[in-house]
């Protein structure tokens, strides 16, 4: 008798649950067909001035390959824009002779997210990821590892926070 009764209450409980699963683990609206993605503008001093650029067009790479969604050029049913406002080097480990052994990339990327279909969802973001790197490298021949490693993570929790519903 138990074993109906726990039986019967489970099924209730999750009747009452409203869960919408995909095979991509996102949470797009199904009436949301487009998607648009404006170039990231450069704010911080020390970026490469095409940093945006390439931002943007991973973060649309990414939705394509994860997503049902189409791409327009302007106006799509999710749209994204933001900018880079911080990209700087800084010491992280330094040595008894106070001399730095390792340094590190930090990224700082704002993100505002309009959803046209579910205008509550809307969001403005602040991502922030980093890299570490050996001090004694120029930095001129690890920055582009650094950045796709950062990236990486950044276009994933910008996907994961507007789309995820995690």
């Amino acid at each position: 008798m138990k074993n109906i009764l726990l039986g019967i209450s489970i099924l209730l409980l999750m009747s009452s649950c409203n869960l919408r699963y995909s095979f991509n683990g996102g949470s797009v609206p199904p009436e949301a067909n487009t998607f648009s993605v404006d170039y990231f503008v450069v704010t911080a001093p020390l970026a490469n001035p095409n940093y945006g650029q390439q931002i943007s067009e991973a973060y649309r790479d990414l939705l394509l390959s994860q997503s049902r969604l189409k791409l327009t050029s302007s106006d799509g049913d999710l749209h994204y824009e933001g900018e880079i406002t911080r990209y700087d080097v800084q010491p992280v480990a330094v040595t008894g002779n106070e001399v730095s052994s390792r340094n590190r990339l930090n990224v700082e990327v704002k993100v505002r997210f309009f959803n046209r279909i579910e205008p509550e969802k809307d969001k403005e973001l602040t991502l922030r990821q980093f890299e570490d790197f050996e001090a004694s490298a120029d930095f001129s021949s690890v920055e582009s590892d650094l950045v796709t490693a950062i990236n990486t993570k950044i276009l994933q929790d910008m996907y994961d926070q507007t789309l995820g519903d995690w």
